[in-house]
């Protein structure tokens, strides 16, 4: 297997999730884009955006590329770099992440973790792994989680953790909670949300793997059940949750925020319906609908300063973010501030929004079919 050298530096500046300075020349000029506007991006060079499609099933994913920079936009880099894979990415893409040489594709429906190259786009590994969630990865390991054999309604089952080796893809498991999701690395330990999302009964626990021994440390309990997405910041962990539904899909709780302490005590969030969350300079932002409980739509962006605990929150209507139908998934730009927004279509195209700090509409582009993850790196 070819390997490529990658020199990544990961600057203070960008701290938060999704965002790494790969330090390379561009090698876009085989590729097809079309010119776009997106504003000056801070003046950094070779900023871009890597957007996963999730498709609508029995469409398959994809991945576009938009050169913040350059200000061009690459519709289905993955199909231009690589011709010959009839399949595309495959089913489900549920994460993105870089690490080790490689920008790392979950496909949750085709049981498949793929490592792209960084700078042609091409596939260069391909891991079959049942149900892969989310990822994260420190220096020598990418950690995916995985429902494993679970099934909708089915008897509860543990799930896993695979922890990949980063320099010859070799892989372990280690079984947690009932259908993990999001994770964090904190002081050398890998904290795993789990949310029992196919059980009648929501998991509020976090499994904490000590990475030293990839064994179990402890297990916390939270306030807070049917756990999704998980942030680090300030040496806390920062937790979202799916809203509960019954198998006739009427609502029994809101999609809820809460924090983790490293010593384990949990505090809710008030007033927020955090569905997907990302961070920026101390600050974490969250999306979610306000009327979910009375089953309305009352979009809402949730800012909370992570210091203090203080909530801003800015509904979309009568606001600039109103023209977003269905927010799907969110990114901070470390170096203006501005607010990246996915509006997701599963039945057609889905659009990129991009607005100020001040929430003002600053631009948007054409995605993919169920736009659900995005990935901003600079080289």
């Amino acid at each position: 297997m070819k390997k490529h050298s990658l020199l990544v530096i990961i600057i203070a500046a960008l701290a938060f999730a999704g965002c790494v300075v790969i330090d390379h020349a561009s090698e876009m000029d085989g590729f097809t884009g079309t010119n776009v506007e997106v504003g000056e991006n801070g003046g950094r060079p070779g900023l871009k955006l890597m957007i996963l499609n999730e498709g609508s099933w029995p469409n398959k994913s994809t991945i576009d590329l938009l050169d913040l920079s350059n200000k061009k936009f690459y519709a289905d880099i993955f199909a231009q770099a690589n011709p010959d894979e009839a399949q595309g990415i495959g089913n489900g893409g549920n994460d993105i992440e870089l690490a080790g040489n490689m920008i790392w594709l979950a496909m949750n429906a085709s049981n498949l973790i793929l490592g792209l190259n960084p700078y042609t786009f091409k596939l260069e590994v391909r891991i079959e792994l049942e149900s892969p969630r989310s990822m994260v990865s420190d220096d020598k390991y990418l950690y995916v989680s995985s429902y494993g054999s679970a099934l909708y309604g089915g008897a509860p089952m543990p799930g896993r953790v695979f922890r990949i080796k980063l320099e010859d893809y070799t892989y372990t498991s280690l079984n947690v909670g009932y259908q993990p999701e999001g994770m964090a690395i904190m002081d050398g330990k890998l904290y795993v949300a789990n949310s029992g999302g196919y059980n009648e009964e929501k998991d509020n626990r976090i499994h904490v793997i000590d990475l030293e021994t990839f064994d179990i440390d402890k297990v916390l309990e939270l306030p807070v059940s049917n756990l999704n997405m998980m942030r680090k910041v300030n040496d806390e962990l920062w937790v979202s949750t799916y809203a509960s539904y019954t198998p006739k899909f009427e609502i029994t709780a809101p999609s809820k925020l809460a924090v983790v302490t490293k010593d384990g005590t949990a505090t809710v969030i008030e007033g927020v319906h955090a569905d997907k969350i990302t961070h920026s300079d101390g600050q974490i932002y969250a999306i979610g609908n306000d009327a979910e409980m009375t089953y309305g739509s009352d979009y809402c962006l949730y800012k909370v300063d992570s210091t203090t605990k203080e909530v801003t929150t800015t509904h979309f209507k009568g606001t600039g973010m109103e023209r977003v139908a269905n927010p799907y998934c969110i990114l901070v730009n470390p170096f203006t501030s501005d607010v990246i927004i996915a509006d997701a279509n599963f039945t057609g195209d889905s659009k990129l929004h991009c607005f100020t700090s001040g929430f003002n509409h600053r631009w948007t582009v054409t995605t993919g079919v169920g736009t659900g993850h995005l990935l901003m790196y600079q080289r």
